[in-house]
């Protein structure tokens, strides 16, 4: 379903329109889509019932056969106790110590033989062959519920086939044709962002594309992040010595007597340690307000009620104008808005161009971003942060660290058709959701919606298909072990650099940067009671770096 050019109230018409339209949407692709694969629901549905009825006698059957096993297991323990009996009275039978009471000692030795007997006969005749016998019942029953699910999943092969990694993309371009997504980040719209909008390349060592999606917004290019960050921070190791020595005292009747004294003494080092985290973004490229840089970090105003928010604003309100004033007397331009609210829970302080501050965020964007911001009931609220470097704006919403938007079909396929169905709208509403809301900031601000680029001269010829960001992000989707080094027991930062180009094929070598590990100790002095240092030994792991090298085809 088609929908206006532009979008001014973002949060207003994703409740009224979007949300639902795209509901439809998705659930009528996907009930095309049986139709078009030929699925037969009904067998499908009898199929499943079947696998599970196995699975619940498969349930009952484990619960029964676990309780036997734990049966047999106190049956043996009982067993051994009453044989260790039988084999103590045996062995002092003839001697003095039980002469006296022979008569309890030879009815134990047949009680406790006996019992070992009637333990024995009821492992090896009751609960073995019960045992044996669930055992082969849940290994039938398993195969015949793997050969059901075998079945299950070839009466929907032509209905998986039916999707991929694109479908996700379509149905969300279908909902709000204004974003478009592409096939793969290409050569042509990475130039476009890096010349044109001073996006940066894939140079920094530290960092790795575990996920990118390129694509445009009314002619503006942009590209979702997610990435693999590595930094060295430091990590402490504890170490401790127990020490003794012998202490001397003189006691009430004037004699000097000695005793031992034990203390342990403890020491730490802290150390260099390689650490990783990941980070999900949105970078969009937009020629308005040129000059303009700015930071704003997330208020968590939706988390406030109107009393607490309207508190919280007078009182940053008052910071703000101070603020003001020192930067007015150093003579650095800043002056507040009249919307104080918008001022205090947008937060740009820093932004160095007032002018162009105010071309971006006329009241109708700030109206539409304060709505984003304390929204409680449609969306996460205040949940992203909004850095702008001149023409090159960079958005990190909270949810998208937690939301899958690759669209892999892996989110949502299934054996069953109704299991498959309910996976498919979930993952795609949450999909249409997160990427959408993620823009949101952005299509709060009319001029950005109204400012298409200038014409972009782009290259004669590529010598490579993908640009360097979607080879990272290919490489790290291979999951292939044999990129990394043998020795390296850390995450790898998995970097990229073009070879070749031959037909539809890019040639890569993939560098993994990891740290293979060595045990180290270090000897701390630490004063000790007995008036001396003492060497405490602390045990520590040292990382040092490792890479390797290996060439690959990519395929675009």
């Amino acid at each position: 379903m088609t929908n206006t050019a532009t979008t001014y109230q973002p949060l207003d018409e994703y409740k009224s329109k979007y949300k639902d339209n795209h509901r439809k949407n998705v659930s009528d692709f996907f009930d095309d889509c049986v139709v078009q694969a030929n699925t037969n629901e009904q067998e499908n549905k009898k199929t499943v019932a079947d696998i599970n009825r196995h699975q619940k006698n498969i349930d009952n059957l484990n619960t029964s056969f676990k309780r036997k096993k734990t049966g047999k297991g106190f049956l043996i323990f009982f067993t051994v106790i009453a044989i260790g009996v039988f084999i103590f009275f045996s062995i002092n039978i003839l001697g003095d110590f039980f002469a006296y009471q022979i008569e309890i000692t030879l009815f134990s030795l047949g009680f406790s033989a006996v019992l070992s007997v009637i333990f024995i006969l009821l492992v090896k005749k009751k609960f073995n062959p019960f045992i044996m016998l669930l055992d082969e019942q849940l290994k039938k029953l398993k195969s015949e519920r793997n050969a059901l699910i075998k079945e299950a999943w070839e009466q929907v092969a032509s209905l998986v086939r039916m999707f991929n990694h694109y479908t996700s993309a379509r149905l969300f371009e279908k909902t709000y044709p204004l974003i478009s997504l592409d096939d793969y980040f290409d050569m042509k719209r990475y130039d476009f962002l890096n010349r044109k909008f001073g996006m940066w390349d894939n140079s920094d060592k530290d960092v790795s594309t575990l996920f990118v999606q390129s694509g445009k917004i009314n002619g503006n290019p942009f590209c979702f992040f997610k990435t693999l960050n590595h930094f060295m921070s430091r990590k402490t190791y504890r170490g401790s010595k127990t020490i003794h020595w012998t202490a001397s005292y003189v006691d009430e009747k004037g004699k000097r007597q000695t005793h031992q004294r034990f203390q342990t003494l403890h020491a730490e080092v802290s150390k260099p340690f390689p650490d990783y985290y990941n980070m999900t973004f949105l970078v969009y490229g937009n020629e308005a307000a040129p000059n303009l840089v700015f930071t704003r970090s997330q208020s968590k105003a939706n988390t406030m009620d109107e009393w607490q928010l309207d508190k919280y604003v007078k009182r940053k309100s008052k910071n703000l104008e101070s603020l003001m004033r020192k930067k007015v007397s150093k003579g650095e331009n800043f002056t507040m808005m009249s919307n104080s609210e918008f001022e205090v829970l947008f937060g740009a302080t820093d932004r160095n161009h007032e002018v162009e501050f105010r071309l971006l965020f006329t009241p109708i964007a700030q109206r539409e971003i304060l709505n984003l911001i304390k929204d409680k009931t449609v969306a996460w609220g205040d949940n992203f942060n909004f850095t702008k470097r001149k023409m090159l704006n960079l958005i990190t919403p909270s949810h998208l660290q937690v939301k899958d938007i690759s669209g892999d079909i892996e989110n949502y396929i299934h054996y069953d058709v109704d299991t498959m169905r309910k996976n498919f709208i979930d993952y795609n509403n949450l999909y249409f959701k997160s990427i959408y809301f993620a823009f949101a900031p952005l299509l709060a601000i009319p001029i950005y919606q109204q400012h298409k680029t200038h014409d972009f001269i782009y290259k004669d010829i590529y010598l490579q298909h993908a640009c360097c960001f979607e080879h990272e992000f290919s490489v790290n989707k291979m999951k292939n072990t044999s990129f990394i080094h043998n020795d390296s027991v850390t995450n790898n930062i998995l970097k990229t650099k073009h070879l070749s180009c031959r037909n539809q094929t890019d040639r890569v070598c993939v560098t993994a940067h990891g740290f293979r590990s060595e045990e180290c100790t270090d000897y701390v002095r630490v004063w000790g009671g007995d008036g001396k240092y003492h060497s405490v030994p602390v045990n520590w792991t040292e990382f040092i770096a490792v890479a390797k090298h290996t060439e690959t085809d990519i395929i675009t």
